[in-house]
């Protein structure tokens, strides 16, 4: 049966790969999906192929006849989102940002894709908080992102939250990117990673996920923490349930840090802002040149700028020169 069903999909895959590729947009490090079609490219018409080395496990392969509709995934992955939004809410004084109106980037249509950003402050202790979906015309194909990015007097580490789906599998990116330089600073790995261990051993060992290797640019594997993970699953009801308590206890633990959090002295503030400054041009970089693959110059500065907050309107003027 296993191997009926890896010659349908390798014949599947081969097809798709004749007919051109572009790029499934999903915001985080990892998940730039190769994808069929293109903007000109008739809507909703994605084979899914990915840009990584490592195989799909059996069960991938097994959960076909189980598998859900794009659109319910991307609804499920909405939820998730607007739970992890009020959870933060409930920690923090959220105050809704007029930054992202003010960009044209509230809600977008290009070509066959449509999307949204939200965007909060939460001074002082946050510097920004954005959720972002986007789709396919026939939401077959999406994905959606919480980014929440700190301010420079508390040392607590950013969070990242990405959901994908393609036709053929879901992939979720997860990180508590690092304010610090972990190799100098052991204190920062006992106070913030350690407690975490247990969420990143639980995911990476689960044998219904697929860790992703590869496929990562040099800003974002610079960018990630040891925490990071990237995820390939079987496209189903238990990988939903799974990502949902996965993101919600990633919320949870983050949220602790946070209401614990010391303000750090004004040298150390000095430092980590400088740093925070280069991490937050690097991901613009990395964000404006993925857009850039497939949407016009104009609307990938202008999400790559929602999606990083008003804190970094200076790196908008030189995008072009930002390479990877």
């Amino acid at each position: 049966h296993i191997k009926k069903m890896r010659v349908l999909m390798l014949a599947a895959m081969a097809a798709a790969a004749q007919e051109g590729s572009a790029f499934l947009l999903s915001p985080s490090s990892s998940s730039f999906m190769k994808a069929q079609g293109s903007l000109s490219s008739p809507p909703g018409r994605f084979s899914g192929v990915t840009v990584r080395s490592s195989k799909l496990r059996s069960n991938h392969l097994c959960s076909i006849k189980a598998s859900l509709q794009g659109q319910d995934v991307m609804n499920k992955f909405d939820a998730i989102g607007d739970s992890a939004i009020q959870k933060l809410m409930d920690a923090l004084p959220l105050r809704e940002s007029n930054h992202v109106e003010g960009l044209g980037a509230s809600s977008w249509v290009e070509g066959s894709f449509s999307g949204s950003v939200q965007g909060w402050t939460a001074e002082p202790k946050v510097g920004w908080i954005s959720k972002s979906s986007m789709k396919n015309s026939d939401g077959s194909s999406g994905s959606c992102n919480l980014a929440v990015l700190m301010g420079p007097s508390y040392d607590t580490p950013h969070l990242w939250v990405d959901m994908s789906v393609t036709p053929q599998e879901i992939v979720v990116n997860l990180d508590f990117p690092a304010r610090v330089d972990l190799a100098a600073n052991k204190d920062y790995i006992a106070e913030y990673y350690k407690s975490a261990s247990a969420w990143y051993d639980s995911l990476m060992n689960n044998p219904a996920t697929t860790p992703i290797a590869g496929g990562k640019g040099l800003n974002d594997r610079i960018l990630a923490s040891p925490m990071s993970l990237s995820l390939s699953m079987p496209k189903d009801q238990q990988s939903l349930d799974m990502i949902e308590r996965a993101v919600d206890e990633q919320v949870s633990t983050w949220c602790s840090w946070i209401q614990g959090a010391r303000e750090v002295n004004r040298m150390q503030r000095g430092s980590m802002f400088a740093r925070d400054t280069q991490m937050q041009r690097m991901r613009f970089s990395s964000l404006f040149q993925r857009f850039q693959s497939v949407f016009p110059k104009d609307r990938a500065q202008q999400l790559a700028a929602a999606m990083v907050g008003p804190g970094d309107e200076q790196y908008v003027g030189s995008a072009g020169d930002n390479s990877e």
